[in-house]
């Protein structure tokens, strides 16, 4: 399917059929701009409208696709073991369907992660690559308790674990933002959650040398998650790319900072 904007409004939302069964939603923004599409992939737990802000400046000049993965936002929600391949495969094939040849993938936090693995395993489909709240390695910073049966005691262990939570993934200058994101963490079903949280990080230390193509890492200065220092060893590592760390701003700082993270894509873009 290719996108004409005879027939298509310049912002709408869709839904493609991946595999499986599984339908992902995705929202076009900016669909009369030239170039390859830039693709925003949203983080665990999260979906595509944490991306509105930043997607509004971008669609100015850019074509934009804001996309749910599977078992989040709008998307299908499967209960099945999940991957950064599985996501990536799901990418490749709503590109196949939209006829994307080649397209410039914004990934933050997992969406990172999915944007590294399949820029390593189809290079010749990513033009450029934005990261951000990136690491090549993880490990969570607090102990998740264990998971319920019950979703009446699923809500209340939610509840407790965002507020554990806060301090390593917000700016106390965004309220707004957090108010925001753990209301969205707040309603995953018990069986996707499930899913989400043994989603494990991969050890991307040997493929980010091998990126070979314009990379734009950017990190909140004040984020606990995954920190600047950590963005700093991707930039070092990477044959060619730029690093842009974001004042007054934790992991969610396309959020919190959204225009000046747009102004460092755009720039980057051009």
């Amino acid at each position: 399917m290719t996108l004409s904007t005879e027939t298509k409004a310049t912002a709408f939302g869709d839904y493609v059929e991946v595999a499986d069964g599984v339908h992902l939603f995705c929202r076009h923004a900016g669909v009369d701009n030239g170039g390859p599409p830039v693709l925003l992939l949203h983080g665990n737990r999260d979906n595509h409208s944490h991306w509105a802000e930043v997607e509004q400046l971008l669609a100015r000049s850019h074509h934009t696709v804001a996309i749910d993965f599977r078992g989040h936002g709008l998307s299908s929600k499967v209960d099945c073991p999940l991957s950064p391949e599985l996501l990536g495969d799901d990418i490749r094939a709503l590109c196949d369907h939209y006829g994307f040849g080649r397209v410039v993938l914004a990934g933050h936090s997992l969406g990172s992660v999915v944007s590294m693995t399949f820029t390593h395993r189809w290079p010749d489909r990513v033009e450029r690559l934005v990261l951000l709240g990136s690491a090549a390695s993880f490990t969570l910073k607090f102990k998740r308790p264990p998971l319920p049966r019950d979703e009446a005691e699923f809500a209340t262990l939610i509840r407790d674990a965002n507020r554990r939570a806060a301090p390593l993934f917000f700016h106390p200058g965004h309220p707004d933002v957090q108010r925001r994101v753990t209301a969205c963490w707040s309603t995953v079903p018990l069986a996707v959650h499930r899913n989400l949280v043994a989603l494990e990080h991969p050890y991307l230390r040997p493929i980010v040398p091998q990126l070979d193509l314009p990379v734009l890492v950017i990190a909140g200065e004040h984020d606990r998650c995954t920190t600047a220092d950590q963005a700093a060893w991707i930039h070092e590592h990477l044959p060619e790319s730029t690093l842009a760390i974001i004042p007054a701003s934790a992991h969610f700082m396309y959020m919190e900072q959204p225009a000046r993270v747009a102004e460092q894509i755009e720039a980057f873009l051009q």
